[in-house]
């Protein structure tokens, strides 16, 4: 199963947006009148922030100086400021609505790790929010002996799968509650539930050894070349 990256993802499409948008976008009531070069560097900030300058510097052939330069213009930071709430709402309603194959739940948890900062709490912070309501909800009701909704069960799958491959790469305080309260959940009565034969564990162990961060990297940055490639 391929790899796949949410945010890389949302900045080629973002960029078809941008290249084919017959006026220039608005963007806050206020005109983007920014060269798809400029707007796509601006969208690039979203990965390892202040120390991807260099990174980007290689992946567009544009000198660090003038992208620090950019850096002071306002257009520029409205871009930047703008594409984390947009791509935090867009990566959670993502992560809601879709099942992915375990591998994929592992590279996407990989990105995540290497974005900035303030973009890794946006898209994490409420998505842990919910899905630590919902099992808290799945718990008590299963102690009460009430029925519990497929929805709700395939939701906590979706959002359980991504928080386990998430804290093997940014290890966070939830991953007491994940490891005492949401594994024992998980495996003994969602996965029963869904008739779900195969427990992840082993599997997503495997997976960790033989795709360590440091290789998918690679494949990011290569499926970020292609798009830079493509719309710059």
């Amino acid at each position: 199963m391929d790899s796949i990256f949410l945010y890389q993802q949302w900045l080629h499409q973002r960029l078809h947006e941008y290249v084919s948008s017959p006026r220039p976008p608005q963007l806050r009531g206020r005109k983007v009148a920014l060269s798809p070069t400029q707007y796509g560097a601006a969208l690039l900030q979203g990965y390892f922030g202040q120390a991807s300058l260099g990174w980007i510097s290689k992946q567009t052939k544009i000198p660090i100086k003038r992208l620090r330069e950019w850096r002071q213009e306002p257009q520029f930071l409205l871009v930047m400021d703008w594409s984390k709430s947009i791509f935090s709402k867009s990566f959670r309603e993502n992560l809601v609505l879709n099942d992915y194959a375990l591998a994929q739940y592992h590279s996407i948890a990989a990105e995540i790790s290497l974005l900035e900062e303030s973009l890794r709490v946006a898209a994490r912070v409420p998505l842990y929010q919910r899905f630590k309501k919902l099992g808290r909800s799945l718990i008590s009701r299963r102690q009460n002996n009430l029925n519990l909704s497929n929805y709700d069960l395939r939701l906590f799958r979706r959002l359980f799968l991504f928080f386990l491959a998430l804290e093997y790469h940014w290890p966070s305080s939830a991953e007491k509650r994940i490891r005492e309260d949401f594994i024992p959940l998980a495996r003994d009565v969602i996965w029963p539930l869904l008739d779900d034969k195969l427990w992840v564990g082993p599997a997503l162990e495997s997976l960790q050894q033989t795709s360590p961060l440091s290789q998918i990297r690679l494949v990011l940055e290569s499926e970020l070349s292609n798009t830079l490639q493509h719309f710059l």
